[in-house]
């Protein structure tokens, strides 16, 4: 639901900012890219606080956030006060992720930790698939109707669930913050890699497709939607059952793979295979790196963990965004999907090292 809302501001952001504010496509940029870079801050935070407090309070806390923020936007709003919103948003949006992780994750037990990461792919992709398609619904002409609609759903996903406050090992003796953080960069930088492949693909796969497979190129972000969709509910047990590591390198190389394949197909279905390759991929190596960051940190601490690894999500989409960017205006479309291919195939090498510790 929280998920959702976003979804529904983002497909009104573009026609809203150039249309009734006046803005230019920079605008729109930071507009849609301010919630990551708030959310980059808040979700270590969010974390710890919820393994201090429960996620409850803290899931509860950024999902009111996330509402309080938006309603002012339903009467209009000047371009600085939107972006304000924007921000804060995001901000709320990392408290509540990082709390659902660990409502997951003790919902789940050791033994499905995986499968519980996984789902939290799923609640993103179909909160950004459903959230547009409510905004088309309500009409994207009534920026009104859309944020009324972006105010009310995180209260209602704040309403949706109740978990006990305290868990076994609550109180186990706990690292400092910067502890977990280091624990957690090796997993955490091989998603923000990873993240380079879908950033390369929703920017430039569909130009690339268009240039010798024109029927494919509606295809691309769609199927790529569905295909990580289904992953994640069929396969989501494939990293809790077959490894974390032996995951994270097939599917690492898979995902390259899939961006090759783009590069080079020249018919719709062997477009198809490459996006849904591609999504296979993705779907389970974000897992799979969750897993070996929660390896190396005590329960007690799989909240700030979650959130000290999720970050690097956001900080893949905005540093992958640059760099995708400027690979293409050195090269070309093509070049930034290879050189995205490369730094997702590498994952592996930065992030799989064997390491135990309890918990």
């Amino acid at each position: 639901l929280c998920y959702a809302a976003l979804g529904a501001v983002l497909r009104l952001l573009p026609t809203y900012v150039q249309g009734h504010l006046h803005a230019g496509p920079f605008a729109v940029g930071i507009a849609v890219g301010a919630p990551a870079m708030a959310a980059i801050l808040t979700r270590p935070f969010g974390g710890r606080q919820a393994d201090r407090r429960g996620p409850m309070p803290v899931l509860v806390a950024g999902a009111f956030a996330m509402a309080v923020v938006t309603a002012p936007l339903i009467l209009g709003a000047s371009l600085p006060a939107l972006l304000a919103s924007r921000f804060a948003v995001g901000a709320g949006e990392g408290l509540m992720m990082s709390a659902a992780v660990l409502w997951l994750l003790r919902l789940a037990g050791p033994e499905r930790r995986g499968r519980a990461l996984g789902h939290i792919g799923l609640a993103n992709y179909g909160g950004l698939t459903l959230g547009p398609l409510l905004a088309d619904a309500l009409g994207t002409s009534h920026a009104g109707r859309i944020f009324a609609a972006a105010a009310v759903l995180p209260v209602l996903g704040a309403l949706a669930g109740r978990l006990p406050e305290r868990m076994p090992g609550d109180d186990d003796e706990r690292a400092p913050m910067r502890e977990v953080v280091r624990r957690t960069a090796r997993a955490g930088a091989g998603l923000m890699l990873v993240n380079f492949g879908y950033v390369a693909l929703l920017s430039f796969g569909s130009d690339v497709v268009a240039g010798h497979a024109p029927t494919g190129a509606a295809l691309v972000v769609p199927a790529f939607a569905a295909v990580v969709i289904l992953t994640r509910t069929a396969a989501a047990s494939v990293p809790d059952r077959f490894g974390a590591t032996p995951t994270l390198i097939a599917s690492s190389f898979a995902a390259a793979a899939g961006l090759v394949l783009l590069t080079l197909a020249h018919s719709t279905v062997l477009v198809v295979v490459g996006v849904a390759t591609l999504a296979a991929g993705q779907a389970l190596a974000v897992p799979a790196l969750g897993l070996l960051a929660l390896a190396r940190v005590p329960a007690a601490q799989h909240g700030a963990a979650a959130g000290a690894f999720f970050a690097w999500f956001d900080g893949g989409v905005a540093i992958g965004g640059a760099a995708v960017g400027a690979v293409a205006h050195l090269t070309s479309p093509v070049g930034a999907l290879l050189a995205a291919a490369a730094c997702v195939a590498a994952v592996p090498a930065v992030s799989a090292r064997r390491s135990r510790q309890p918990g």
